[in-house]
């Protein structure tokens, strides 16, 4: 495929071959940035040969039986489906309790596993919690220099450096530190291609974390402390990135907040005067109350016209009970900016099913749009909902959630009050997100249900039936989807989290 590689590999006699590999489509993975710049790092270590596989590819350079490790990147729940998708088509059996010494070591990260390892962590032999960064050299010159050794003794070495977790290890005294590193150079896109979700898009993270600590939000606990990119590095990554395309991307839960944002936008506007050429931005969700007329301003000259916000709920009340710090009028000066500076439309994320959520608060959710649709005439608005889904390490993780009966009705009177208004209103499925919340707050009694749902072929039918033979061993789904683990029992308080001091 084409593809421009933007770092330069120093060829060196190889000691380890490393597949790395997407549980997705070759376009979704190579508009991933945290697995790009994983595999950056592992084929820029001395020694290794690495290559990047999807579940839509075939290798083409390292054969099965020669690859020492196989790495995957774990970013959503259902990415598993996909996981054992890549295991299944190169005959690696799941566990790793049936992998001998000729099968490579299984190595896991990213948010799904450093939130909740436990549903999944049998199929893995080590599995990073946090960031990967500080220690990923570290890991695999250990591997490398000491391929003589069986894979037990490669994991006890292996322990004892900081985030890594090895289930097979794991005891009632067990404990692993996540891993926060700082954020002193951007990561960026390592490898351009046309073929990619985002076709030829040099993405840039300007920081990490979030201040806000929404409680439902994994993000906000996951990934603090907030660590923002210095001013110069996020400019010398923009004058990189332009060397080589004119599609950038601004990446971070909470890039408004940056302390350089108004200048890095100006830089941007200076930057396309200069070259003169079209320069195209795209920016993760905007915060409503920390929208700026310079960000605008820099994104409508850069050709976007709808920008996107997330507001969870119409209602003032039921933000303050979900610690979303924002107020109506908030979002009422948020939209009032965008048609100034020349927006069309506007997408608002919200979210059903979340404590102590009426139906009031979903009528507060269809008048405000009503008021935004009436008072901006010819400015769309998209309205789009998810269910609440209870994440680990956040306030709300041992929160109740809503039956899918009731979810669905909730989903049917937003349809039915927005069409009445002439609003198209999105909805994600409720019995997926029961899924994705099953398997959230599960543990290791969940892995062979799992491998037998992708057996079944993976979809949602197949989660149906596994259910009905495991439920017969005496699982209780809805006991994690729904609600009824006691704080005590959650699986993943082996994680211990840092203080809010970052290391240097």
């Amino acid at each position: 495929m084409s593809e421009i590689y933007l770092y330069h590999k120093t060829e060196e006699e190889v000691k380890l071959n490393v597949w790395c590999a997407f549980p997705a489509v070759y376009n979704f993975g190579m508009s991933a940035l945290g697995y790009l710049s994983v595999f950056k790092q592992i084929d820029s270590i001395k020694g290794i040969f690495a290559e990047r596989i999807f579940t839509d590819t075939q290798t083409t350079k390292i054969p099965a039986k020669y690859v020492d490790i196989l790495t995957f990147s774990f970013s959503f729940e259902l990415d598993i489906l996909g996981i054992l998708k890549i295991l299944d088509k190169y005959k690696i059996p799941f566990l790793a309790k049936d992998r001998d010494e000729s099968y490579p070591l299984i190595y896991g990260g990213g948010p799904v596993l450093s939130a909740n390892p436990e549903p999944f962590c049998d199929i893995f032999d080590f599995i990073m919690i946090g960031d990967s960064e500080p220690h990923l050299e570290k890991i695999f010159e250990i591997i490398k220099t000491n391929r003589d050794k069986t894979k037990k003794e490669i994991l006890e070495l292996l322990s004892s450096i900081e985030g890594v977790y090895i289930p097979s290890l794991k005891n009632g005294n067990y404990k692993v530190k996540k891993v926060t590193s700082p954020l002193k150079t951007c990561t960026a896109t390592p490898i351009l291609t046309e073929k990619s979700f985002f076709p030829n898009t040099y993405i840039i993270e300007i920081e990490r974390g979030c201040t806000q600590k929404c409680a439902f939000c994994l993000t906000s606990y996951l990934n603090n402390p907030i660590r923002y990119c210095p001013y110069e590095e996020i400019i010398s990554k923009i004058d990189d990135g332009l060397k080589v395309t004119n599609k950038l991307a601004l990446l971070g839960a909470m890039i408004c907040a940056h302390p350089e944002i108004d200048n890095i936008c100006e830089y941007i506007i200076q930057k396309k005067e200069t070259i003169n050429t079209d320069i195209e931005i795209t920016v993760s969700s905007l915060r409503a109350d920390y929208i700026s007329d310079p960000i605008l301003n820099m994104l409508n000259k850069c050709g976007q016209k709808t920008a996107t916000i997330a507001i969870e709920s119409g209602s003032e009340r039921l933000r303050n009970v979900i610690n979303k710090k924002l107020k109506n009028e908030d979002i009422f000066n948020a939209v009032d900016k965008l048609t100034k500076n020349g927006f069309s439309g506007l997408k608002i994320y919200g979210m059903t099913g979340l404590p102590t959520e009426t139906y009031d608060d979903l009528n507060a959710f269809i008048q405000m749009c009503k008021e935004i649709k009436n008072k901006y005439k010819g400015f769309i608005i998209t309205p789009s909902f998810s269910s609440f889904i209870a994440k680990a390490h956040t306030p709300f993780q041992i929160a109740k959630r809503e039956s899918i009966k009731e979810l669905e009705k909730k989903n049917e009177y937003l349809k039915k009050e927005f069409a009445k208004i002439g609003i198209k209103v999105r909805t994600s499925s409720a019995k997926w997100d029961y899924i994705q919340a099953l398997l959230s707050r599960g543990d290791r009694d969940l892995t062979q249900y799992i491998i037998e749902v992708y057996k079944q072929g993976g979809n949602l039918g197949a989660f149906k039936n596994a259910q009905r033979t495991y439920i017969k061993q005496g699982i209780n789904f809805d006991k994690y989807a729904i609600g009824g683990i006691n704080r005590e029992d959650l699986p993943w308080n082996f994680i211990e989290f840092p203080s809010k001091d970052c290391p240097e």
